[in-house]
């Protein structure tokens, strides 16, 4: 596959949790699941490609200059003032410069890259709310975004407390994802959140959701879309997610990073 959006824990020792979305530049979805990093390999081995994407969904670059009281990167602190909520990545150590190494060791000519989905379901619930989802499909990047994304809260899936609540709220995630702005094609198709399943497997499908929301920036870094973005540097963080000339131009001036395809 083009692109293995990879939703995993920040500990390597944590069983289960590890959920992937193994999708194409045209924007075709199938879900995996992995119940350890040896297995997560195994289906990454068997799906790349040598110039296959490969995103995490954990810090990779940068953990190691956190330490004695900080807690976040550069790239993590541009985010965060733009209203984009972060764990603080000096909770993830090595583990993703670990798994990185680990990759490139068994697959050659895959591009690694982190992902955050958070910022990317912000960045697209917001859009939906304005009723410009459909603006993404652009040659050229536009001003999409305003003042008041930065105080947005879309309905949080995870770690919400009442049951009925986390449900209605991956029932609009659900949504989302199914958008037909969007353009996704999920084979087989996206497992939908309902009254049947246990908050276990409400988590675990929100683990998939996750995996899904790193695919669409990969989709669009892929296939050279505007909205792409890399926030951060290399060497202290970088982040895929997507942005418009809005977010994109706060960002750069946080870290002097660019758009792909400005």
């Amino acid at each position: 596959m083009d692109i293995i959006s990879i939703d995993l824990p920040w500990k390597e020792t944590k069983q289960g949790a590890r959920a992937l979305a193994l999708a194409d530049k045209e924007g075709k979805i199938k879900i995996a699941s992995a119940a350890d990093d040896d297995e997560l390999l195994r289906i990454v081995r068997d799906n790349a490609q040598p110039s296959s994407l490969v995103l995490l969904d954990v810090p990779i670059a940068g953990t190691e200059n956190l330490g004695k009281g900080k807690y976040q990167r550069p790239v993590d602190m541009a985010l965060l003032r733009q209203g984009i909520w972060v764990l603080p990545s000096r909770q993830a150590r090595a583990r993703g410069r670990e798994l990185q190494a680990r990759l490139n060791k068994e697959l050659r000519g895959i591009t690694i890259q982190e992902i955050y989905p958070y910022a990317v379901y912000k960045f697209l619930a917001y859009l939906r709310q304005k009723k410009l989802l459909s603006h993404l499909k652009q040659d050229k990047l536009s001003i999409l975004l305003d003042d008041g994304f930065r105080a947005y809260r879309p309905p949080k899936y995870k770690r919400e407390q009442r049951r009925e609540k986390l449900l209605a709220n991956m029932k609009f995630l659900y949504s989302l994802l199914t958008d037909p702005d969007l353009g996704l094609r999920f084979s087989p198709p996206l497992p939908r959140p309902d009254d049947s399943l246990s908050r276990g497997g409400l988590s675990e499908l929100g683990d998939e959701y996750d995996a899904c929301l790193g695919a669409i920036a990969g989709i669009h870094y892929a296939s050279g879309s505007p909205y792409a973005h890399l926030a951060g540097e290399a060497n202290s963080g970088s982040i895929l997610l997507l942005a418009d000339r809005w977010l994109a131009a706060r960002l750069n001036n946080e870290r002097g990073t660019g758009a792909r395809g400005s």
